[in-house]
């Protein structure tokens, strides 16, 4: 309900004073004023039983209705002008000759019925004083007010939203009760999502977020946010995978999934060893594999071939036809000590003549197969036989004794 000291400055207003009353009290609403009425004849007895607050008779016939007609069988004080401010307000019943109610009469000269409105101000001369009028600056004679909270739908910054303390933070005429955007200035009130929140301060303005959550704070709405949990303003997508470049587990390349099995904070899809962690993602080499996962990473070797499946590709497996997972080369000639036919002497050639699995370079004698250390043998080419056996055989012998005698 507007105060009395709104009414009273508006009274000050020109307008306030057209459609103000000149009647001083008017209670049986007949437009005359209380010194214009007619002399109460107050020696009879009905007239006698209407008092003033002294105990006196009322001698003004304002204080009945139609007193030329009626007498004082009508007063119209008391409930009629529960207000008090002298102007009546409210019903009364007039009986037959049968004493039977024969019809009503409505009192409303007072526009504000049950508020204490003597000068009847009504600023916007819509019949509703302005101590009681819920839009005392706008004509609304009908008085809707569908939200009920004392102000007028014409007058409401928020007519659909209860909103008595009409507040309004960013001035932009819409109440902070119904703004959809109460601390930014936002009159056409945008609401391309249609989530209640409009578009001018609407994290997720395209998607529809009534919560406005933002875990990371920044600025960006967690329902659509690339990164969630991380600050992100920029929004910034590189491989256009839906998933921010600032929590990306593979930023330049697609990878919408994030799958991340050796959960070493980078993505299988650019994993250098998807299966092996490795966050640092060396590849010394330069040839796709990471350096941890590498079975040659000094080696260019893209294919990654390991033939005896020791753990050491092909291209730089000192012996890759036999497992050797230690790769010791004693003499240094790039053949390792598991297949090398001389481990103790330098032989990249690993030549051998008589193909007993000793190199010529360490053989001694290269030329007869299986002469082992006493140079024993047949010699390479000579045709089999008992003969020939006999004859090699004797020669073992002989060599065998001396080398026994030490000679």
């Amino acid at each position: 309900m507007i105060g009395p000291l709104l009414a009273l400055l508006l009274l000050s207003g020109p307008r306030a004073e057209e459609c103000a009353t000149t009647l001083g009290q008017d209670l049986n609403c007949n437009e005359v004023d209380v010194g214009d009425e007619p002399v109460v004849d107050v020696g009879d007895p009905v007239c006698a039983l209407t008092v003033d607050a002294y105990g006196s008779p009322y001698e003004s016939g304002d204080y009945y209705y139609d007193y030329a007609s009626f007498g004082c069988a009508l007063p119209v004080g008391g409930p009629l002008d529960a207000d008090g401010d002298g102007f009546g307000w409210g019903t009364i019943e007039i009986l037959g000759s049968d004493g039977l109610p024969d019809r009503i009469v409505n009192l409303a000269c007072d526009n504000c019925g049950e508020a204490d409105n003597p000068g009847q101000a009504d600023w916007d001369c819509d019949d509703v004083g302005d101590v009681c009028d819920n839009c005392p600056e706008d004509a609304n004679a009908d008085q809707a007010d569908p939200d009920l909270d004392g102000v007028g739908s014409v007058c409401d910054i928020c007519p659909a939203d209860a909103d008595p303390a009409q507040l309004e933070s960013d001035g932009d005429g819409v109440g902070d009760a119904c703004d959809n955007c109460p601390q930014d200035a936002n009159e056409d009130q945008d609401d391309m999502d249609v989530d209640g929140v409009g578009d001018l301060c609407d994290v997720c303005p395209e998607v529809s977020d009534p919560e406005q959550e933002d875990a990371d704070w920044d600025g960006v709405g967690d329902a659509c946010d690339l990164c969630r949990h991380h600050a992100d303003p920029e929004q910034g997508d590189g491989d256009g995978d839906g998933v921010g470049d600032v929590c990306d587990l593979c930023p330049e390349v697609e990878d919408a999934d994030q799958a991340d099995q050796d959960d070493d904070g980078v993505g299988d899809a650019c994993d250098l060893c998807p299966d092996v962690a490795d966050p640092e993602q060396e590849d010394a080499d330069a040839d796709g594999f990471g350096d941890r996962c590498d079975v040659c990473p000094e080696v260019d070797d893209p294919d990654q071939r390991d033939g005896d499946r020791d753990g050491v590709g092909d291209v730089c497996d000192v012996c890759p036809d036999r497992p050797d997972a230690t790769q010791l080369d004693f003499d240094g000639d790039g053949v390792g000590d598991v297949c090398d036919l001389c481990p103790w002497l330098a032989d990249p050639e690993q030549a051998d003549q008589d193909g007993d699995g000793e190199g010529d370079v360490c053989d001694p004698t290269p030329a007869v197969r299986g002469a082992g250390p006493f140079g024993c043998g047949r010699p390479a080419g000579l045709p089999g036989g008992t003969a020939a056996f006999g004859l090699f055989f004797l020669g073992w012998s002989w060599r065998r004794r001396k080398w026994l005698d030490g000679v």
